[in-house]
């Protein structure tokens, strides 16, 4: 019985760990900065990793900002469904689907790429998305294996992965502490990281910093300061290497050829583009 009760007290403890940092809730300041600028970089990004994705059916699991889904309505697509665990990223994509006049084949929803119950109310897409998004989930293989089946035949699976290097660990405590701080504490890391990541490393390197700062938003549209809080509020945190992601998904046994990868040698993401094939 008392340890029943242990059990249950951590796992509350680590469900307020998980809620301390909202990523909905640093995507709405992320839309304060959005201009069009930044919505032809990520159109852009898109087309440059997936090609046309006129007249596709289109998923964007952990839509965030919902950025990626709106490029993907302008692009053209036939029908995208969004969706994010965190009700703070629903709004942020239903208030950008609202500038639109909310059409009919752009629907938002609530949910968990964990939840089969939920997701299974989906058909299958053309292009499955995921970017940055798997390895919060606190069981990062299960939500691959679940993102995949979403995939209709001759369909692409997108997805970018947390690389694990010798830091990781060193991250993941980061992380947890960064979780556990209070708000001026949080505000002191963003500050220690931003700094030392922006300017400082820059000028070690004799590189300009705020030409650096001028430039971020080629980086898919995004905003640096939103992603520094992305990356120190992000947990669970979950990484693996190039070849671990591969094997996984090639040991799923379910026809998917990898078309290309992209390879970083920091603990940011590397990105994948497999295709099924029949």
């Amino acid at each position: 019985m008392k340890i029943n009760k242990i059990n249950n007290k951590r796992k509350k403890k680590e469900v307020i760990i998980n809620k301390s940092f909202s990523f909905g809730k640093n995507w709405s300041n992320f839309l304060k900065v959005l201009t069009k600028t930044r919505i032809k970089i990520a159109k852009n990004s898109i087309k440059s990793y997936l090609g046309d994705v006129k007249n596709k059916t289109c998923i964007d699991i952990g839509c965030g900002s919902g950025i990626f889904s709106y490029s993907m309505y302008l692009l053209g697509a036939k029908k995208i469904v969004s969706f994010d665990n965190d009700p703070f990223s629903v709004q942020c994509t239903k208030y950008l689907r609202d500038t639109i006049k909310n059409p009919k084949n752009w629907s938002i929803y609530q949910g968990s790429i964990l939840d089969k119950n939920f997701f299974s109310q989906f058909d299958k897409f053309d292009i499955v998305y995921s970017w940055g998004v798997l390895h919060h989930t606190g069981r990062m293989w299960e939500a691959i294996k679940n993102a995949i089946s979403l995939v209709e035949e001759n369909g692409l699976f997108y997805i970018a992965i947390y690389n694990k290097t010798n830091s990781s660990k060193f991250w993941l405590i980061i992380k947890k502490l960064y979780n556990k701080m209070p708000k001026w504490g949080k505000l002191s890391m963003d500050f220690t990281l931003f700094s030392l990541h922006k300017f400082l490393y820059p000028l070690i390197l004799f590189e300009n910093p705020f030409k650096q700062l001028k430039e971020y938003q080629k980086n898919r549209g995004m905003d640096p300061i939103t992603d520094i809080r992305d990356w120190l509020g992000g947990y669970p945190y979950e990484y693996a290497t190039i070849e671990e992601v591969i094997n996984f998904i090639k040991n799923l046994n379910l026809n998917f050829k990898l078309i290309k990868y992209i390879k970083v040698k920091t603990p940011a993401n590397n990105e994948f583009l497999f295709r099924k094939v029949s």
